[in-house]
């Protein structure tokens, strides 16, 4: 399917542009209007509060009936927009009149800003650092993106997001970097994610060569993370903003081990991949935070029915507690986890609880929480001290308690709207119960909790963090503007893309997953037409119906090929007649063929392809794992039809995989053929070739003696041999 092209969605010949939207957001401005008969590009340029400039082309979006550009980097005031369209020639053909808009702050405040650290590419008036460098990032552009990152000696140039990101852990200079993210990046349009799960921002070391100094942001009220999510280690100064990040394999963000001034905010948390435990089925957690994974803030994020939101706090007891600050966030009808916190202090205000069915704040070991000024809608349990109040009280076993079985930590309460009206509301100060108390509730914000309070099991006693000297400074809004506060600027743009509304009769008491949102989210098709700038897009964004890919790859004319092989040995030898074009993995699983086992394998994605030639018919067997199906295309280069087998289902040269993960087809002709993926990402692990004669309707078994494994000196592989796995440029036999 090839790119729709800005002018197949024209609509106007109008000398003037039609401008439908214009409006200012947090640092961002945005500009909207109807599509101009003839035009080729359009060009959007910006004025105000001393800066002036025009938008890069990867900001202007073409979507179906309308044109769309946002302008982040922007610091708060106004600014006047205008837009032209141009023609293939770069001359205007229309203009839009000025649009004024005004632009609103973020709010810079919590733990990652404390000791004069600005997290990521923006200085705290929302413009970008001096020397930031800024990259653009979509589905099409994800491996091929290119950026000059610093070893401290020298500069050298990188290609794809996964090797750029490696690069920066080696940089001490720590130059910052913007990371714009364009719709919709799949896992499969990304290679080399670590444990197919995760983004990987990673430091060298802790101490000098932590990374630093990132943002990683989206585009607009679209821009998502679909199938993984992002990984700190040792880390500085990192932010994430204005992303929806869904069905991820672990953690939407997971700050494993020396993570330090970060910032998470304005991102929409959607359900995860199901886990192999029980309360795994919304995926395994929204954030994760351990191992001295500190002074952070997480802010204005909206958790979509999450199941566990929000860890804090490893199985090893953290050295010294982890300083967290959780402001303006929306727990939408989550379960639980709003945060847990184990060996960690933290500040929590501003956020709204919006039914959550199992309960709010856990406090157990060793941790401080100041709860402060939030609104707390329909939870039975707002706020909880493992092993005492509420924990003990309702507890089939007390040594257990409801949510932890762990000693209890300490919580401080001050000025939080509760409102119960279809929940039973379970909820204790020392006002009410001397002994069996969640919180400790004060008159004034800076009331201490007396150093004669102590949890009930375990003994431990709040360190009044809150009052002491060198605590930021915040001004929390008044409970009662907490809900509309938050529904209007938590989570991405305007709400993101996705909108929905729980059901408050059904949903405040669930703990299930809803099947609609869940499905909404499964079939999530992003809406972008085009982007100016951005290529071709690839062929099954969204998950359509496979069709030509984009670009044409040239036919290449290897030597003709006898047999096939292990897919990782045929791409390390230049001699073996396969054009093999992709990256490999060792972590999808494993194939065994004729008492052989491979555990690398070619990942067929969006820009992968096998090419080789044979000289007289012959049949194929392609050998995949977690693949079932997936859909690839074999396909003779000359265009000339196959007949294929009957094991596989096959229309126009399209094979989906079936149960057994092994295709089986007839090449019935000399000649040049390709192999490439037609929809979703599957995995290849081995190809064999065995030629046969005289083939018209083939209903083929594959016998054991036509797939035994060579290795390249021509030697049988034995049992145990898992194949040749490539790494750092050297060939490792793994046995």
């Amino acid at each position: 399917m090839m790119m729709m092209g800005l002018a197949a969605v024209m609509q106007t010949g109008a000398a003037e542009i039609e401008v439908t939207r214009s409006e200012g957001w947090l640092e961002t401005a945005m500009l909207q209007w109807s599509p101009v008969d003839g035009a080729a590009k359009y060009s959007v340029s910006y004025d105000g509060e001393g800066i002036s400039g025009v938008a890069e082309d990867m900001l202007i979006r073409s979507y179906t009936g309308y044109v769309r550009c946002d302008i982040p980097g922007l610091k708060a005031g106004s600014y006047t927009l205008t837009v032209k369209a141009l023609d293939s020639s770069d001359k205007e053909i229309a203009t839009s009149a000025e649009q004024k808009v005004t632009v609103k702050a973020q709010n810079r405040e919590g733990y990652a800003f404390t000791e004069n650290i600005v997290p990521g590419g923006y200085n705290m008036d929302g413009t970008p650092k001096a020397n930031a460098k800024i990259i653009y990032v979509t589905a099409n552009t994800a491996n091929t993106v290119t950026c000059d990152i610093s070893d401290g000696k020298k500069e050298s140039t990188y290609t794809g997001l996964a090797n750029i990101l490696s690069a920066c852990g080696k940089d001490k200079t720590h130059t910052p970097l913007i990371i714009r993210v364009v719709g919709t990046v799949k896992d499969s349009d990304v290679d080399g994610l670590k444990d197919g799960n995760y983004l990987n921002f990673e430091g060298k070391n802790a101490t000098d060569c932590s990374l630093e100094a990132v943002t990683l942001e989206g585009i607009g009220d679209d821009a998502a993370l679909y199938g993984y999510g992002v990984c700190f280690k040792r880390t500085r100064g990192l932010e994430v903003r204005n992303l929806g990040i869904m069905l991820f394999g672990d953690d939407a963000v997971s700050m494993d081990t020396d993570n330090y001034h970060n910032w998470i905010h304005n991102c929409d948390f959607f359900y995860g991949k199901p886990g192999s435990e029980a309360d795994q089925v919304k995926g395994d957690g929204s954030i994760d935070m351990k191992y001295r994974s500190t002074l952070t803030t997480i802010s204005y994020n909206h958790f979509f029915d999450s199941g566990k939101v929000m860890g804090c706090g490893g199985a090893t007891k953290e050295e010294t507690n982890l300083l967290i600050t959780f402001h303006h966030n929306w727990f939408d009808h989550c379960d639980s986890r709003c945060p847990r916190l184990n060996h960690t202090t933290a500040h929590i205000y501003n956020n709204y609880y919006d039914g959550n069915a199992t309960y709010g704040i856990g406090c157990t070991e060793v941790s401080n929480a100041f709860i402060e000024c939030n609104y707390f809608r329909n939870l039975q349990r707002p706020m909880m001290i493992a092993g005492q109040g509420t924990d003990y009280t309702y507890a089939s076993d007390p040594n257990k308690g409801t949510f932890s079985g762990q000693t209890g930590g300490m919580s401080k309460a001050y000025n939080n709207k509760v409102e119960n009206t279809t929940v039973e509301l379970r909820l204790s100060y020392q006002t009410d119960d001397a002994q069996e108390f969640d919180a400790w509730l004060v008159e004034k914000r800076t009331d201490k909790v007396p150093e004669t309070v102590a949890a009930k099991r375990g003994g431990y006693v709040y360190d009044n963090f809150d009052t002491a000297d060198g605590m930021y400074a915040s001004t929390p809004d008044a409970p009662e503007k907490v809900a509309e506060i938050v529904t209007t600027y938590a989570g991405r743009m305007n709400g993101g893309d996705i909108k929905w509304t729980f059901d408050n009769s059904v949903d405040d008491k669930s703990h299930d997953i809803n099947e609609e949102l869940k499905a909404s989210i499964t079939s999530y098709v992003t809406s972008i037409v085009s982007i100016q700038g951005d290529g071709e897009k690839p062929a099954d964004e969204g998950g359509e119906e496979g069709g030509e890919e984009g670009g044409d790859d040239p036919t290449p004319t290897p030597g003709n090929v006898t047999k096939g092989g292990y897919v990782v040995d045929l791409m390390a030898d230049p001699n073996s007649g396969f054009t093999i074009v992709g990256q490999t993995s060792n972590s999808k699983g494993t194939v065994t063929i004729d008492g052989t086992t491979y555990n690398t394998c070619l990942k067929m994605g969006s820009s992968s392809s096998v090419t080789f030639s044979i000289s007289e018919p012959m049949v194929m067997t392609l050998y995949f794992a977690a693949s079932e199906n997936k859909r690839i295309s074999v396909t003779k280069v000359e265009n000339t039809s196959n007949n294929l087998a009957s094991e596989v289902t096959a229309t126009d040269g399209e094979i989906t995989i079936p149960a057994s993960n092994i295709v089986t087809t007839a090449l019935s002709e000399a000649g040049t053929y390709q192999i490439k993926r037609t929809s979703s990402e599957s995995y290849l692990y081995y190809i064999a070739l065995s030629a046969v004669t005289g083939i018209n309707n083939v209903n083929y078994q594959l016998p054991t003696a036509n797939c035994q494994p060579y290795n390249l000196a021509g030697q049988r592989v034995y049992e145990g041999y898992k194949g040749i796995v490539i790494a750092n440029g050297r060939k490792t036999v793994n046995r």
